[in-house]
């Protein structure tokens, strides 16, 4: 591969990544043809760095204009105090999304995207300061069981 491939290639791995920091992300997330009528719809998140230690939860919420946030549900991440603080990668990362969606369909009917708002949290849904995590992808998922 050439310097310049090689250049190309991490340039783009570089801008498909959302870098790791603190606080909440925010997806423009493609809303899949037909997920009205699927049996299940998923949050996927790819690529998913996390700090090791700590266990958390990744709560999913869609932001709509003009509406409170709406919870579509959440991951739980088990901590590994053998890594300590050390960054772990996860490959793949699935939240059922179904009924919470559902719920949403009539504001939803004639928009190709939604902003899904993903914040860390703690076993009580308290924001978890000061942890660093990432996703390389993120995106909406129809069919299949969840």
């Amino acid at each position: 591969m050439g310097l310049i491939s090689w250049l190309t290639s991490v340039m783009i791995l570089a801008a498909l990544t959302v870098q790791a920091e603190e606080g909440p992300h925010r997806f423009s997330v493609d809303l899949p043809t037909g997920w009205q009528q699927a049996s299940h719809v998923r949050l996927v998140l790819k690529g998913v760095t996390v700090a090791g230690g700590q266990p958390f939860k990744l709560r999913a919420a869609a932001i709509i204009e003009g509406a409170e946030p709406v919870i579509l549900g959440s991951a739980g991440i088990v901590g590994d105090r053998s890594v300590g603080s050390a960054p772990r990668r996860l490959p793949t990362l699935l939240i059922d999304v179904t009924r919470p969606l559902s719920a949403l369909a009539d504001r939803l009917v004639t928009r190709p995207t939604i902003t899904i708002r993903i914040e860390a949290v703690d076993g009580r849904n308290v924001p978890v300061g000061r942890l660093d995590w990432s996703a390389q992808t993120v995106r909406l998922e129809k069919g299949g069981h969840n």
